[in-house]
């Protein structure tokens, strides 16, 4: 019988929810991961989880990612618009995505990654996995009405948040043996918003798309503690990260027991099929 092992390796995906600036507590889900060893091998992600989805997949480090979310700043990202579409053009935050990306593209990337927005024509999701991986989060992030749709291969693509927050179905569908959801939607911050800006964000949290299939899509639901401050604070990225870090450190015991079992199971139903010699003996 083949030994655990012995068996192919278990890959992990980890499915990464929209949540705006909460979005940092992303980057400390990987951190512990990554120290635990348990580092995912497909990842997927929905607006402020496309981003840091995107960044982990193109080869950057959790700390490095980190690093990058504290120079953020509003006014060096986004700017009023000058036409009806939406209040806030982003350019800037296009070639943010850009330059902090490389202008890779999926096949770029070192891990197979896919990131999620609404089709605004049809209320459907679109799920990117070709050409421009800034392009793609752009489109995940682009909460209507606040940020233009962008147009991509002819559709006009909006927030995924709308339709599939936390994708986790989606990394079962990329070749994930476990999926780890992280769910950083929470409720409204203690302190309410105060601009229309703040509204808006706000609102795209609300009504989510996708939460009724997680607890089925995803084996480990991650909610890290982010009720605490609001979504567009980002002098806040240390806070969210640390919260996200210690909900992953509180699951990591049990994302291990997972691994094992997954890998036990493998071994199992490999175990149970028929070698090529078996196959060609019992053959007329």
């Amino acid at each position: 019988m083949m030994d655990v092992e012995e068996t192919p390796g278990i890959r992990i995906g980890l499915a990464l929810g929209g949540g705006a600036v909460r979005g940092a507590a992303h980057v400390g889900v990987l951190d512990e991961m990554v120290r635990a060893g348990l580092e995912p091998a497909v990842i997927t992600g929905t607006s402020a989880g496309a981003l840091v989805g995107a960044l982990y997949a193109a080869g950057q480090t959790p700390s490095e990612i980190l690093k990058l979310a504290q120079t953020l700043r509003w006014a060096r990202l986004v700017r009023p618009a000058r036409t009806r579409k939406a209040l806030f053009e982003t350019s800037k935050l296009g070639a943010f995505l850009e330059t902090a990306l490389g202008n890779a593209t999926f096949d770029d990337l070192g891990l197979p990654f896919a990131a999620v927005a609404c089709d605004l024509a049809t209320g459907g999701e679109v799920v990117m996995r070709e050409g421009s991986v800034a392009q793609a989060v752009l489109a995940s992030a682009a909460v209507p009405g606040v940020f233009p749709p962008v147009d991509r291969d002819g559709l006009m693509l909006v927030d995924g948040s709308l339709v599939n927050i936390v994708p986790a179905g989606v990394a079962r569908r990329l070749g994930a043996d476990i999926v780890v959801a992280v769910d950083v939607s929470g409720p409204l911050p203690r302190r309410p918003p105060a601009t229309i800006l703040h509204i808006m964000v706000a609102v795209s949290t609300l009504q989510p798309g996708g939460t009724d299939n997680l607890a089925n899509d995803a084996d480990l639901v991650l909610t890290p503690d982010v009720d605490g401050y609001a979504f567009w604070e980002l002098s806040r990225i240390p806070e969210f990260s640390d919260a996200g870090r210690a909900a992953a450190a509180e699951a990591m015991p049990l994302l291990s027991a997972l691994k094992d079992a997954a890998a036990a199971r493998k071994a199992w139903e490999l175990a149970r099929q028929p070698t090529a010699t078996q196959t060609s003996s019992s053959s007329p």
